[in-house]
């Protein structure tokens, strides 16, 4: 079975290619991988146009990449495209499709409709704002995908983790439906640590917590035809890499934002990502934790604190400074790394 060579950064592959243009292994590490679907036709072009010989085992290999990359695309395409939507649209002009066809989606799309379709207006404009093409955003309790959706207009790659099993089609639908091929929807949970968790076997709601991590049961039972498990893992260990590294991490998790974050402590170090916490004063005590430490791994001297309002950043140095918003009942509170 063949592996990749080393490959290094493409910028760096693409001078050596120009000072090498005979050389057809510097072409292919020049391209490789593609990041769109331009890309991805053009590359393969220039492999029918001269680089797939029988000698060139490297070419032959990439080649047999790539055309299962085009059929996966289409298949998702064929399995998911055929589905009523309705749209919304990105700061930057762009339509975004969202599916409506079972009873989740019919109730986010009412969800929204009672916002006069400004739902989240104001942490869509802090995320677009913020991304672009060569940046990652993780976003932990995607929901239908709806944030999600709007991070990937940027250009960004986008991991969508979500706890609720029934969702996952419709942020594949969502992906596919508008040529998202950077969302990666992943179905698990963050939090401190890796494992399974309990959670209510119930229909897909915006509110559905991880009954596993509250303290409430003592027990797993893999019998009960009432509960679900959902892998969990935390940030760390998934996205502390330097090519994964996020920009922006958006945490919407039901009251275990704290435990997401005590997850995230060595990507906090780093202080290259900042952090959109939905704070949700009513639940955090049902997993047995206390408001203030929502504060504690973010240095006031390395870290700025924010509540995120419609009027903008407003600072915040304690758990006190928070105001409620009758607009909004949970607070986002932003955690930007300051400048070194």
């Amino acid at each position: 079975m063949m592996s990749l060579p080393a490959f290094g950064p493409r910028d760096r592959e693409r001078r050596k290619a120009v000072q090498a243009p005979d050389d057809i292994n510097a072409v292919l590490a020049a391209n490789w991988p593609p990041y769109s679907r331009d890309e991805l036709s053009k590359f393969s072009r220039t492999l029918r146009l001269g680089a797939l010989t029988p000698q060139n085992t490297l070419a032959s290999y990439l080649a047999r990449r790539l055309n299962r990359a085009v059929h996966a695309l289409q298949n998702r395409a064929a399995r998911y495209n055929q589905t009523k939507a309705w749209a919304m649209t990105a700061p930057n002009g762009r339509q975004i499709l969202f599916p409506i066809n079972d009873y989740s989606s019919t109730q986010f799309k009412k969800m929204v409709d009672g916002y006069d379709q400004l739902y989240e207006k104001t942490l869509i404009s802090f995320v677009t704002e913020r991304l672009g093409p060569q940046d990652v955003f993780v976003d932990v309790g995607a929901n239908v995908g709806y944030i999600s959706a709007f991070a990937a207009s940027t250009g960004a790659s986008v991991f969508a983790l979500e706890i609720q099993r029934d969702l996952m089609p419709l942020i594949e639908q969502m992906a596919s439906i508008n040529g998202f091929d950077l969302v990666r929807a992943l179905h698990v949970g963050a939090s401190s640590r890796s494992g399974l968790s309990m959670m209510p076997r119930i229909e897909a709601n915006p509110g559905t917590q991880l009954e596993g991590q509250t303290g409430r049961f003592n027990r797993n039972e893999p019998r009960s035809v009432v509960d679900d498990f959902v892998p969990m893992m935390a940030l760390d260990d998934a996205f502390l890499d330097a090519d994964l590294l996020p920009k922006l991490v958006k945490v919407d998790v039901e009251g275990h934002e704290i435990g997401v974050l005590e997850g995230s402590r060595r990507i906090i170090e780093a202080g290259r990502t900042t952090f959109v916490v939905e704070f949700h004063p009513h639940l955090i005590t049902l997993y047995r934790r206390q408001a203030d430490e929502l504060l504690k791994p973010f240095d006031p001297a390395r870290w700025s604190m924010f509540q995120l309002t419609d009027d903008g950043l407003r600072p915040i140095a304690a758990m006190a400074d928070i105001q409620p918003d009758p607009r909004d009942p949970n607070p986002k509170l932003v955690f930007e790394p300051r400048a070194a």
